[in-house]
């Protein structure tokens, strides 16, 4: 897929995030159905901080050439990269500190940096052709990406987080 195609389908599900924004009062926001899942708040605030900490910095790294030169993708990355999208399974990430996002104070927060995040993705996609596909950067699970892999990850990550996203407004509505 053309980057200018994942940028386009980034920032229509993006806003989309945004929209859904005004639907949840704060409380319900930031409920957490259990004590091993996530809040919506927590949700969205994983997908913003690992777009600008994991993915964006990964693909500025490839940018500043201070990226391993080479490596391959791991089977999964493979495969995921081939299917354009993750399987739809529940990936459960370790309950440890490092791996669970905070809950927001306020809505206005996770909406200014969806909104950021729009403007660094058409900031970056212009210059993702100028940088060379052999540096890479190591996923934990995916093996070494380049950067438009790292592009397209933040939109399939999102895309991967409706599920999450539609089982907790089912939770809300039904509970």
């Amino acid at each position: 897929m053309k980057t200018s195609t994942v940028l386009e389908k980034f920032e229509e599900l993006a806003t989309y995030y945004i929209k859904e924004l005004e639907k949840y009062p704060l409380e319900l926001f930031i409920q957490k159905p259990s004590d091993e899942e996530w809040s919506l708040g927590q949700m969205y605030n994983h997908l913003i901080l690992s777009a600008f900490h994991m993915q964006i910095a990964a693909i500025e790294k490839c940018a500043n050439k201070t990226a391993a030169i080479g490596g391959d993708k791991t089977d999964a990355g493979e495969k995921i990269y081939a299917m354009g999208a993750f399987p739809p399974i529940q990936i459960k990430v370790p309950a440890h500190p490092a791996y669970t996002p905070n809950n927001p104070t306020n809505k206005e927060d996770m909406k200014q940096g969806l909104l950021q995040l729009i403007e660094k993705m058409k900031e970056i996609e212009p210059k993702l052709s100028a940088i060379p596909n052999d540096y890479k950067i190591e996923h934990p699970r995916l093996g070494y990406l380049n950067a438009t892999e790292w592009f397209q990850l933040i939109h399939m990550h999102f895309q991967h987080h409706l599920r999450q996203k539609e089982r907790l407004d089912l939770l809300h509505v039904n509970g």
